[in-house]
């Protein structure tokens, strides 16, 4: 069992990320604040062991948090704080971008590398809580600060204000992962402000963290030599680039093209380097003159304004059509209500606030998750775009396919994509649909099911991932492990497909990258990311 230690407002942390935040092993996971209890209206000691009950805790706890926030920023004034976030914000991520200049040269200077990868990512790990608070701090402002009359933003109120975000996000996700079943449901209040649990899902998180960052850390080590190469201007038309169907899906969904989008973060940086800043505040007005000047037309502008403003709302926690309850929860990625998806921050309904390299980061991210296929269906508003998603994702899934045969191919197995079960003889009843790609080799014979899958950010994204993977009736791994099953018990139908007879078949999920699921205790299938799958055939084929 762990430790989570909150920070209160006598603490004036200049780095959320620090000890204080961090999680140590040999302990109950503690949220110790001496007034939370009672905030969240739980007057005595007591211990719950019925989940909903539980999960209904830790949302009380989550609702005194906020609380807190809200009755700080009610008298703080919205433009300084805002323009104070936005600041760190930007100061955050040039620190990010020279970590990973001089990770080569770092490494090169010590003898453990082991402990540079440690160094490191705790780095990442406590900028990106810093940026996340900040992110989360500017959404609350612009719903909750006064617009006037409210005092000047300060380091204390910063600090204060990140330490609850944090503990709230971090317990919002504790209560997704009990009511997921991914944690016991246990938990133990005392009067003292101590929460109990008895897991806070690390054993799982750390290591499946780890690993993800080892492999970006080892890939900004090998990529060096980018940070001094002059990249070439493009040449290729957005449709080259995108594809036809992309560009018209993305237009008829944000009322912009990508290529026009880019176009307006290169305007508002060189509008920027002219004023000498990295924030600028525009009235509506003066940012439309600006983009008209550049050619932008009305509809380009209106739909900017649309879909990429951070708008007011009289009340954080609600929201109205067309935006859900999710696009508002902090401790959720891919939402229509952050700052990474509406960079320009409405401080009032005349003025705009944005920092225009950040903005460049959000329209990338937009465009590019988008063009992936990495949003929900559910994210976008027009047909053509969930048309496009649709298809898009089913298209990822046959190239990613392919690939996972095409690296079986390499290392000498013979492979067959996309084998019905019908081709095997199996009656609809006992199994159906395809398995993605056989591989055969002196005899044995792996099933693989292939999985191009998102990276899970947070303890709830993991959750859910883990959850779409049990092996359970109906959910994203059940049909397989029929279909392995039944072709264990009729394994000369797969040997008159292959053309011999099979020694070992073995049931395996290749995925498209580090996954939670290779860290789970019990898992019904063996777990291979793509790039280690030409090591693990190397470790387990003589």
């Amino acid at each position: 069992m762990h430790t989570f230690t909150a920070v209160d407002h006598r603490d004036h942390l200049r780095e959320f990320g620090s000890d204080d935040f961090e999680l140590a092993r040999d302990a109950d996971i503690h949220f110790a604040d001496a007034e939370i209890a009672y905030e969240a209206g739980l007057a005595s000691p007591v211990t719950i062991t019925d989940r909903e009950r539980c999960t209904a805790v830790l949302n009380q706890i989550v609702d005194a948090y906020w609380l807190r926030c809200q009755n700080r920023l009610e008298a703080i004034d919205r433009r300084s704080i805002v323009l104070q976030c936005l600041r760190n914000n930007e100061a955050i991520l040039a620190e990010q971008d020279n970590w990973r200049r001089t990770r080569r040269a770092v490494a090169a200077l010590h003898r453990d590398q082991s402990d540079i990868l440690r160094a490191s990512q705790k780095a990442r790990e406590e900028m990106d809580r810093t940026q996340v608070s900040h992110r989360v701090m500017i959404e609350m402002a612009i719903c909750t600060c006064p617009d006037g009359g409210g005092r000047e933003a300060t380091q204390e109120d910063i600090d204060y204000l990140g330490a609850q975000i944090l503990q709230m996000t971090a317990t919002a996700q504790e209560s997704d992962a009990m009511r997921a079943e991914a944690i016991p449901a246990w938990l133990r209040t005392s009067l003292a402000g101590d929460f109990r649990l008895a897991s806070d899902f690390s054993d799982l998180m750390r290591p499946y963290l780890l690993s993800h960052f080892e492999t970006t850390h080892r890939r900004d080590i090998t990529d060096y030599e980018r940070h001094f190469t002059v990249r070439k201007r493009g040449t290729k038309t957005e449709e080259e680039a995108f594809g036809e169907d992309f560009v018209r899906a993305f237009r008829g969904e944000c009322g912009i093209s990508p290529i026009r989008l880019a176009e307006v973060a290169t305007v508002l940086a060189e509008d920027a380097f002219k004023r000498k800043t990295n924030v600028v505040i525009r009235t509506r007005e003066s940012l439309r003159e600006l983009l008209l000047s550049e050619r932008f037309s009305e509809n380009e502008f209106e739909s900017l304004m649309q879909h990429f403003v951070l708008p007011r709302r009289s009340d954080w926690t609600k929201v109205a059509f067309p935006f859900r309850s999710k696009d508002w929860w902090p401790w959720r990625y891919r939402r229509h209500l952050s700052l990474m998806a509406r960079p320009l921050v409405a401080l009032s309904e005349t003025e705009i606030a944005y920092a225009p390299g950040f903005c460049e980061d959000s329209f990338r991210h937009v465009v590019m998750e988008a063009h992936s296929g990495a949003f929900d269906t559910e994210y976008f508003t027009s047909r053509v775009m969930k048309e496009y998603i649709g298809t898009a994702n089913g298209r990822r899934g046959l190239d990613f396919n392919k690939a996972v045969a095409e690296r079986f191919t390499k290392s000498g197995w013979r492979v067959w994509v996309e084998v019905q079960m019908t081709q095997l003889r199996c009656p609809r009843r006992e199994a159906s649909g395809d398995i993605d790609v056989i591989a055969v080799k002196d005899g044995i014979i792996y099933l693989c099911e292939c999985k191009d899958l998102s990276f899970a950010r947070t303890i709830t994204e993991v959750v859910e991932q883990l959850g779409r993977f049990r092996g359970r009736h109906g959910d994203a791994l059940w049909k397989h492990m029929r279909r392995a099953e039944w072709v264990r018990r009729n394994g000369t139908e797969l040997g008159r497909i292959v053309g011999q007879k099979p020694v070992e078949i073995r049931s395996v999920l290749v995925t498209s990258k580090i996954v939670p699921m290779q860290f789970a205790h019990e898992f019904p299938v063996q777990v291979v990311p793509m790039d280690s799958l030409e090591a693990y055939l190397g470790l387990n084929h003589d």
